[in-house]
């Protein structure tokens, strides 16, 4: 698993190094310099015939920028360093590379570098040709809102026609939450130090920060592995690990057992969709629990699930007289998925609560599955088996009582706290898409795109997950991997389909050539 960091987090692994071990901070910030410049020379063609811009900051942001400047000129590229506090007004490290930069300026005789100290935006503006623009502005500690001065620099910056790089993270964005209370720098390429930050991957931060390179910048192995750090960018090797290879006698009721309770008059395609999709995730078998008013037509449009007719009343909505079936089926399966298309109706809030408090088997719990849960916060206090929930934002809203807005701001933590509260498994469904476990792990899901707002989609993450778990994965694996596996199949459908044009349905039958590729 690739570590995450916050700015806290990656702050006490810097000090590990330099207090721990004794390596200067200088040194870390010369690694971050040579790094990024390996970086900018790997992923832009011809940059040694570049004219590079670097705009440096007070911190050691900037600091990195200006030593950034030393390797590029050592490389033979013309560099102009535009520093937009004076040399004498930095400290520590960052007032070390800049004065080395003020002294080979000096000296400089072959025209290759120029420094400007205490640049404003006239002074940027008198440039006629840049062809890089390296953002050292700003660094993981910032929060709010930029300044005005330094945010007619950014709107400068972004609007020139030149390859924009941002060391670390692109100014204006909080590195914690990629939360941006106005403009940012847009960058092509951000190089990160270390670790990859949490607002790199949190929109709008996601947005600005373009290509992520991170930069190895030689702080000991040992000092991240033993960081308290619980969160991860989920990778395609991590998925591929979670799967283990099936015996060859092995046979359909011991690869996975589904029932899923889902379905009523006009969302039939809910249950269809959440069902396929736990078989195409690699379920041996899969029972649809659906009103029996409807039991006729699923039979005819699913030929694999088996179906499990349901006393309704008499308008396509499950009663809660079909409890007793419904429990029988549940000791038959090895996970129960419940919610997709079944109504509101107050007989499927009364067997959703009863599922969570008389079943002790393994739970996903989505769609209408969830509405029940907003102000019964006890229902799984005294469950000893586990659930997954996957509510989108404004469903989370509901259940957790916190505001859209506040969500979508401090997304990793509201999932976090939900999840440990409650001791459950939390799919926070959305750009990206956020597992938080009940031990307090939190997994980043790096798949998936616009496209996947579209009706139905959902319904295949409920049955891929419940598939998965069926399997053997454990409850925290069927979860991110699910969200994973939901995503490239989504992806794969937009290449294929494009975003505006794409179904539940083609995400579904991309499946196949997701689990192709992952479990070769």
């Amino acid at each position: 698993m690739l570590q995450i960091a916050s700015t806290q987090e990656m702050r006490g692994c810097d000090e590990e190094a330099i207090r721990g071990y004794g390596i200067p901070g200088i040194v870390l910030m010369e690694n971050a310099a040579r790094g990024t410049a390996d970086a900018m020379q790997e992923h832009i063609p011809d940059l040694v015939h570049k004219h590079i811009l670097i705009v440096c900051g007070r911190g050691n942001n900037g600091g990195d920028g200006f030593a950034l400047a030393r390797h590029l000129i050592e490389r033979g590229c013309a560099v102009t360093v535009a520093a937009l506090s004076p040399v004498n007004q930095l400290k520590g490290d960052a007032r070390i590379n800049a004065g080395i930069i003020r002294r080979m300026s000096r000296t400089d005789s072959a025209g290759k570098l120029t420094l400007i100290t205490s640049a404003t935006l006239h002074k940027l503006e008198q440039f006629k040709h840049i062809d890089v623009i390296v953002d050292a502005i700003l660094g993981t500690g910032f929060k709010g809102k930029l300044k005005p001065k330094v945010a007619s620099i950014v709107e400068w910056i972004n609007a020139q026609p030149a390859i924009r790089v941002a060391i670390d993270i692109p100014s204006g964005v909080d590195a914690d939450t990629g939360s941006a209370e106005g403009v940012t720098v847009k960058a092509d390429f951000t190089c990160t130090m270390g670790l990859m930050k949490t607002g790199l991957l949190l929109s709008p931060g996601r947005d600005a920060s373009g290509n992520v390179i991170i930069i190895n910048i030689q702080i000991p192995p040992e000092v991240f592995h033993r960081s308290k750090i619980k969160t991860f960018l989920v990778q395609e090797s991590d998925v591929r690990q979670s799967f283990a290879k099936r015996a060859l006698d092995a046979h359909k009721y011991q690869v996975g057992k589904v029932f899923i309770l889902a379905g009523s008059t006009g969302l039939t395609g809910a249950a269809a969709l959440a069902s396929m999709s736990a078989l195409r995730s690699g379920a041996g078998a899969v029972v649809l629990g659906i009103p029996e008013s409807l039991n006729l037509m699923m039979e005819k449009k699913l030929t694999e699930v088996m179906t499990l007719p349901l006393a309704d009343n008499g308008a396509g909505v499950i009663q809660a007289s079909a409890w007793e079936r419904i429990k029988q089926q549940c000791q038959w399966a090895d996970v129960i998925a419940a919610g997709p298309g079944l109504s509101r109706t107050g007989d499927v809030q009364e067997i959703i609560i009863r599922l969570i408090k008389e079943i002790q088997k393994p739970i996903v719990l989505d769609a209408d599955g969830l509405n029940v849960l907003a102000g019964h916060d006890g229902l799984f206090a005294k469950r000893r088996a586990p659930v997954i929930i996957t509510p989108h934002t404004g469903e989370f809203s509901r259940l957790s009582g916190i505001n859209s807005d506040k969500i979508k701001n401090e997304r990793l933590d509201a999932a976090k706290r939900y999840a440990r509260m409650r001791k459950i498994t939390l799919l926070l469904k959305g750009g990206p898409s956020v597992v938080a476990s009940k031990g307090g792990n939190v997994y980043i899901n790096p798949t998936g795109n616009p496209g996947m707002a579209t009706a139905g989609a959902g319904d295949v993450l409920t049955g891929v997950i419940a598939g998965l778990w069926a399997q053997g994965l454990t409850e925290e694996a069927a979860a991110y991997c699910g969200a994973y596996i939901h995503g490239a199949a989504g992806d794969g459908a937009r290449k294929e389909y494009g975003e505006y044009a794409l179904t539940a349905g083609d995400i579904q039958e991309e499946l196949l050539k997701v689990f192709k590729g992952i479990t070769v």
